[in-house]
């Protein structure tokens, strides 16, 4: 074999990845979706340009592997502390009635209960890197239902770690499942102690070091060989490579480093990702789909419809508000990447017909391509919810809530000033009297009052002359600006977000902390004067800013730069 045969299959999944990539770009749609069609095209059922082979299947399974390590740099023990209802109340509400439907479904085909039990767990899962596009385009990750969306999908990606091991066991000894997944989940927690004793005790050390080095080269090494080491600790373990990479990406994820091996890390993860995705579609039988894309489209309808359908009944257990529940099941409709991982266990494919496993593979696919328009008509029907909620009576403060803060406005900076409270549990109550704005903000999960400050009424019945501190989002709304005056509400200080310099100058001279928003994420400012003028640690605001800054897609470099304006007295 020549140099030049030997890059051959190389060069053709480079391309076709690109291809793939710059297409789906193109198409506004997931690239997920793109990468499953290229596969489909250069594989055996399509030009037969490459083997699908061993080594392209492991290239594949390291592809997962990074994606777990990803999610392990988003999932630190504060995170869970934080979002333990999400994760420990949610998250198995909504998997366990997903997985019921799916299971009736299976048995109503008379499946073996195993692969009934797998397959709709499976089912059950959603698809991280689809909801984390379409938050990302719409900028919501850091509202409460992105934030709820990406606790429960920690959650099922943990779920699928431990699903990995029950498909494997298929056509086993059915006695020695029980013990197999109790070694299974004993390793695991081990595993999960070593990798957060290495974090504190190895790997802080090993980064601290090499920033004083200021080489971003050894960065990169050393990140990926901290992901390749413990895949390689766990296989050899006997647990999954995957479950490696996650804890790799816990150990790192306790470090003030993750953000910048997440920088380093995420383009090698992308391209073992995306090759994962191709060998996926270069498994189908195409032909065999000919006469089948009926089951496909309906398949792939049942899947979105149940999922949403039960999801709403979880969420709404959950006690959420409606326009919550109505989108965050909207969001979560579509099957998993991970269902595409356990339809390709041998043990799983070997299991079903062969016209099962191209149909639930398609199906999946299917319903990955449709998810940001089925997101987009959950959205409409969460805010048409939210609409019929402006007419509720504001709620009345009870007498010990004199120390709750008032955020007027759920503009960008409004919304930022209502994380900031919520995630240093400051009371608030946010009031909005723009329909737009307010049903925008129902919908995506915010508790808002619908309602005007000009009206001295509503603002008596919310307590506001003992308010602890009194927040505009933006000034020019309405007659904010004079109805929360420093004389009319002289216990609150007053935060204001003006649009420009001159404005903040005026609005600074009648006594109002007025501030321009100049960096990123809009509002970093204000938010930033808010928590320090509630007695919340400079350091503990710092940490958090940055967590946002990273959670918004915004580089900390960036962040630094913008933050320049002086608080005005």
């Amino acid at each position: 074999m020549t140099a030049a045969d030997a890059l051959q299959p190389a060069i053709i999944y480079l391309g076709a990845g690109l291809a793939a990539a710059v297409a789906s770009r193109a198409a506004r749609m997931s690239p997920i979706v793109g990468y499953l069609l290229v596969g489909l095209v250069i594989g055996p059922s399509g030009m037969s340009l490459v083997e699908d082979n061993d080594a392209t299947h492991f290239l594949a399974e390291l592809g997962v592997a990074f994606l777990l390590f990803d999610i392990g740099l988003h999932f630190s023990v504060k995170d869970f502390s934080t979002r333990r209802d999400d994760i420990l109340r949610l998250a198995p509400l909504q998997m366990g009635l997903c997985a019921l439907g799916f299971a009736a479904i299976g048995f109503a085909f008379g499946l073996d209960p195993m692969l009934v039990l797998v397959i709709s767990i499976a089912l059950a899962l959603s698809s991280t890197a689809v909801v984390g596009r379409i938050l990302s385009d719409r900028n919501t990750p850091g509202c409460p239902i992105g934030r709820s969306a990406m606790a429960v999908l920690v959650a099922q990606d943990i779920v699928a770690i431990f699903l990995l091991v029950l498909a494997a066991s298929i056509g086993g000894d059915p006695d020695s499942l029980g013990l197999g997944l109790t070694v299974a989940f004993a390793k695991a927690a081990l595993a999960l102690i070593i990798a957060l004793l290495a974090g504190h005790y190895l790997v802080r050390p090993l980064f601290g070091a090499l920033a004083t080095t200021n080489n971003q080269e050894a960065f990169t090494v050393v990140a990926l060989f901290i992901v390749l080491a413990g895949s390689a600790a766990t296989a050899g373990f006997g647990l999954s490579l995957t479950l490696g990479a996650f804890l790799a990406g816990m150990a790192i994820s306790e470090t003030p480093y993750r953000h910048t091996i997440q920088t380093e890390v995420k383009p090698f993860g992308g391209l073992l990702l995306g090759l994962f995705f191709m060998s996926v579609g270069m498994s189908v039988n195409v032909p065999a789909l000919y006469t089948l894309w009926p089951a496909v489209i309906l398949a792939a309808i049942v899947i979105m419809a149940l999922k949403t359908g039960l999801t709403l009944l979880a969420v709404s257990l959950a006690r959420r508000t409606t326009p919550s529940a109505i989108q965050l099941s909207s969001l979560l409709s579509q099957g998993s990447e991970f269902a595409l991982v356990v339809l390709a266990v041998p043990a799983v494919a070997g299991g079903l017909p062969d016209a099962f496993v191209g149909v639930l593979v398609a199906a999946v696919a299917t319903t990955l391509a449709a998810a940001p328009i089925w997101t987009g008509l959950g959205v409409q029907a969460a805010r048409w919810a939210a609409n019929r909620s402006k007419s509720a009576p504001a709620p009345a403060p009870s007498s010990n809530e004199a120390t709750t803060v008032l955020v007027f406005g759920m503009t960008e900076e409004g919304r930022f000033a209502v994380d900031a409270l919520r995630d240093h549990q400051i009371s608030y109550i946010a009031i909005d009297n723009d329909p737009e704005r307010f049903v925008a903000a129902t919908s995506d999960g915010y508790d808002v009052v619908y309602g005007d400050v000009a009206d001295y009424r509503l603002m008596e019945t919310l307590n506001a002359a003992h308010a602890r501190a009194i927040v505009l989002g933006r000034p020019a709304t309405g007659n904010a600006a004079g109805a929360l005056n420093a004389e009319r509400y002289p216990e609150a200080v007053h935060y204001v977000a003006a649009t420009s310099m001159p404005e903040r100058f005026a609005l600074a001279a009648s006594g109002l902390r007025a501030h321009v928003a100049l960096a990123e994420p809009r509002g970093v400012e204000l938010a930033t004067d808010l928590l320090t003028g509630l007695g919340v640690d400079q350091s503990v605001v710092a940490s958090w800013i940055e967590e946002q800054a990273a959670l918004r897609g915004v580089s900390r470099s960036t962040q630094e730069d913008d933050i320049t304006e002086p608080t005005p007295a």
